[in-house]
């Protein structure tokens, strides 16, 4: 089971800041052993995990299901928080044809390991329930995957 103990900062690559209470952070135990924390308002949602041993697109390792946040409690969520971690770098990221309505930016990061392992940390927000269908893809071409859809 992965620590859920968030390390020094020399070994957490920060994707995203923003303001000074949001952003998201990763950071990697060893090169299969993930977590993630999402924060907002303050409040972190920390998760850990690893990584597959294989995946079904090439170079996409992991891709989260969206995490939702409410404005107040008891609305409809109004932004919903995506992951992904991939294999190499390929960055920067970005929408494959135009950016869909109501999708946030992309933020990535690269974290290299001892080995010389790079793997590319990715995040992405939208502001809506709905699914828009659409791809994100490194600038080189080498990885795409489906951005609202999970593992697909």
């Amino acid at each position: 089971m992965a620590s859920h103990e968030m390390p020094s900062d020399d070994f957490v690559a920060v994707i995203r800041r923003d303001a000074p209470d949001a952003g998201e952070l990763l950071w990697m135990k060893d090169d299969r052993t993930y977590c993630s924390a999402i924060v907002r308002e303050g409040l972190a949602r920390i998760e850990c995990g690893s990584l597959p041993e294989s995946w079904p697109r090439k170079g996409v390792l992991n891709v989260t299901t969206g995490e939702p946040y409410q404005g107040k409690p008891g609305e409809q969520p109004s932004l919903f928080v995506f992951l992904a971690v991939v294999e190499g770098e390929h960055g920067p990221y970005d929408y494959k044809g135009a950016t869909p309505e109501a999708a946030g930016p992309i933020h990535d990061a690269v974290v290299t390991f001892a080995s010389g392992r790079k793997l590319g940390l990715i995040s992405y927000e939208k502001h809506s329930s709905r699914i828009p269908k659409t791809e994100i893809c490194g600038a080189d071409g080498a990885v795409c995957f489906p951005a609202y859809y999970p593992n697909r």
